[in-house]
């Protein structure tokens, strides 16, 4: 009898274990991982911002996740492959306003809708654009930049980093301040961009602060203003582009989070919350200011209302640019 109770004994506990082991969750460890998408090659800007937050949301999110790059067509493709996900909260992507926002309002053939085809899900961190001029353009301001311009109509060529971007529309609104058309002369990146500058081979250009920032310090190039409603904290001597009498050029280029549409609210929920306490590390803000991002953890909200106001902003400057989507 001794021996029968025994191994009924061990038979139920045999068979508690066992239910017991069916209602626990899947470990985070065997869960798929989670996949960020950058739509820029691998070492870039933004795959290095990927990369810093990855590290940090494994914790956070007590799951694997991985920075997978799908790069192309400033972020096109990367974009349209994310429209096409499931909404299962297994991919997501770092993306950027160019990608997000100026592209369908300049590619004809970009096929997403940045409103409504996906989940905004946080924004992570704003970057300033800024005018550089050559230390060798007689003008120290807006004001003298601009007298300058009217009596050299030969130096009216201003560079930007891509056609089509943010940039380049920027050069319109100050033409349409000065009284002066100007022309912008696309380049393939900021850093042809500030060289051309530096030789004086182009009057100047509107690009990332970060690309000018350096040339700046050494003199070779005058900032005279930046993106933005209020200074940019490291160049407090210099102006916004409003404070320097240029409409339209307050909103700061911004990264941010986004996922397929018809994410769970739970997922968006549980991402932001791990997004804000990523972003709120002391040496994560100082990481992303070394590489030019002023960090900005926002809600799904306000990335979604940065979305709608910017296609709204920069499509009407688009249109009254005279600008013919390619």
């Amino acid at each position: 009898m001794k021996t029968k109770r025994r191994f009924l004994q061990a038979l139920c506990a045999g068979i508690l274990a066992s239910g017991s082991l069916l209602a626990t969750p899947v470990p985070a460890a065997e869960q798929a991982p989670l996949r960020i998408l950058v739509g820029f090659p691998p070492g870039g800007a933004t795959d290095v911002v990927g990369r810093i937050l990855a590290e940090r949301l494994r914790d956070a999110l007590g799951r694997s996740v991985l920075v997978e790059n799908r790069a192309g067509a400033g972020g096109q493709i990367a974009t349209q492959y994310l429209k096409g996900m499931a909404p299962d909260g297994n991919t997501v992507m770092l993306t950027i306003d160019h990608s997000q926002v100026v592209i369908p309002l300049t590619i004809t053939t970009a096929n997403y809708d940045p409103v409504n085809d996906f989940t905004a899900l946080g924004g992570v961190a704003q970057y300033y654009n800024a005018l550089g001029i050559s230390s060798n353009v007689d003008a120290t301001d807006m004001a003298s930049f601009r007298e300058w311009l009217k009596a050299n109509p030969d130096g009216t060529n201003i560079g930007v980093p891509a056609a089509g971007s943010v940039p380049q529309f920027a050069v319109h609104l100050m033409g349409e301040s000065f009284g002066v058309p100007l022309n912008s002369v696309p380049y393939k990146g900021g850093a042809p961009l500030v060289t051309d500058i530096v030789g004086g081979h182009v009057t100047g250009g509107v690009a990332s602060m970060t690309d000018l920032i350096e040339q700046y310090k050494n003199g070779r190039v005058r900032i005279l203003a930046t993106s933005g409603e209020e200074r940019n904290k490291t160049l407090p001597e210099v102006p916004t582009f409003a404070e320097a009498g240029v409409e339209g050029i307050e909103m700061n280029p911004w990264l941010g989070f986004v996922g397929p549409k018809g994410l769970s609210p739970e997922f968006v929920k549980d991402f932001n919350a791990a997004l804000q306490k990523v972003l709120a590390e002391p040496d994560i803000q100082e990481r992303l200011a070394a590489l030019g991002n002023q960090v900005s953890a926002t809600s799904p909200e306000t990335l979604q209302q940065w979305i709608e106001d910017g296609t709204r902003h920069w499509g009407e400057v688009i249109k009254r640019s005279g600008y013919v989507p390619q």
